[in-house]
């Protein structure tokens, strides 16, 4: 009988960003290989093939029907992988993996990282010291994505067992997209938070010497994406810098790959799916050290920096004044690079191991 995988998450719907492309990604591939997984969650897309369980909204995400899901799915090659920290689907599953004796990963996917743990701190404090840690001590397998994320996580934990994987993205060999934009722009895609360095980025879009180029934001509309547009009418920006609204399929796919360069000024991220997406479309990407990417990043096609106004302006510049050539050589560059780092075509075999060492 093969091992059986139940992930654990709150949500995986579009709005989770990421955090859905992570989570159902490694779903897929691993039932195409010769273990199986399920993902059991609160919140999914419509045509989603995942176990939904109704709950109502609440801070912490309660639901009692949960825990019945859960246990109803376990046999004795169960193996419950907790992706994330904070909310009721990882703290029933940790304990239900304690009753039942059934062994259990958690992915932490960054939320236990300094700049996010100090964002309403007090409460996330309590939280770690009475709860969490808890949790952490019954889970037998911490996940980290980056190595950074590792030694923060043992320094805040001690666990004796982290390992660490990292991001991987399945990249279509036979996509057929070119470089052909009907203007040129840089791109951002992803979920609109503060983390993310969106306001950081309108502000270095209004310095950079290029006046003509311009700047899609695109994602779903929430209360700081409001906040954004605020921002750019605020400045007289809104004829460079055009909200996109959200994206997905082919419509995703072209965005990418006719983008002068995608950038994701992150303060805090592990690795972040966008990152090896847009590489994956052959684009050149600008993000940060924060988010854990190796620093042969540079030396590939990319472009990383300090989440600060100055370096970006001076790498939005040098990004204005790319050549076409030189702009598609840099993102075949960084393409091959994440195919060999970064891909579920090279790497994929360290998850079926994880699981199989269980």
């Amino acid at each position: 009988m093969p091992k059986k995988i139940i992930h654990i998450a709150e949500d995986v719907s579009l709005t989770s960003g990421g955090l859905r492309s992570m989570i159902t990604d490694l779903n897929n591939q691993l039932n195409l290989s010769d273990l199986s997984s399920k993902i059991i969650t609160l919140k999914k897309e419509e045509n989603d093939v995942f176990d939904l369980v109704e709950s109502k909204q609440n801070f912490w995400n309660y639901s009692s029907d949960y825990q019945k899901k859960v246990e109803i799915d376990l046999n004795p090659t169960s193996i419950l992988h907790l992706h994330g920290v904070w909310m009721y689907p990882q703290y029933i599953a940790a304990k239900i993996s304690e009753k039942n004796n059934i062994p259990s990963i958690l992915t932490c996917h960054g939320m236990l990282e300094p700049y996010l743990l100090n964002d309403k701190k007090l409460k996330k404090y309590l939280y770690l010291n009475i709860i969490l840690k808890s949790i952490l001590k019954k889970t037998k397998i911490i996940h980290a994505i980056t190595e950074k994320e590792k030694n923060n996580i043992f320094n805040l934990t001690k666990h004796p067992k982290i390992i660490e994987i990292p991001n991987l993205i399945n990249i279509d060999k036979t996509n057929s997209l070119k470089y052909d934009p009907k203007e040129e722009y840089i791109l951002f895609l992803g979920r609109f938070h503060a983390v993310k360095g969106i306001e950081l980025l309108v502000e270095a879009f209004e310095k950079i010497d290029n006046k003509n180029i311009k700047l899609y934001l695109v994602g779903f509309k929430n209360d700081y994406c409001m906040s954004i547009l605020e921002l750019i009418n605020k400045k007289g920006l809104n004829k460079r810098i055009r909200y996109y609204g959200e994206a997905k399929g082919i419509e995703k796919n072209i965005l990418y790959a006719n983008a002068k360069a995608f950038v994701a000024p992150s303060f805090s991220e592990v690795i972040g799916m966008v990152n090896l997406e847009a590489a994956s479309f052959k684009t050149p990407v600008i993000t940060t050290y924060n988010t854990g990417l190796s620093k042969q990043w540079n030396k590939n096609g990319g472009f990383l920096i300090n989440p600060v106004l100055e370096e970006l302006v001076k790498t939005l510049n040098i990004v204005c004044t790319m050549h076409t050539n030189e702009r598609i050589e840099r993102g075949i560059c960084l393409y091959d690079f994440v195919l060999k780092n970064y891909s579920w075509n090279e790497k994929g075999y360290l998850w079926n191991e994880l699981y199989k060492s269980l």
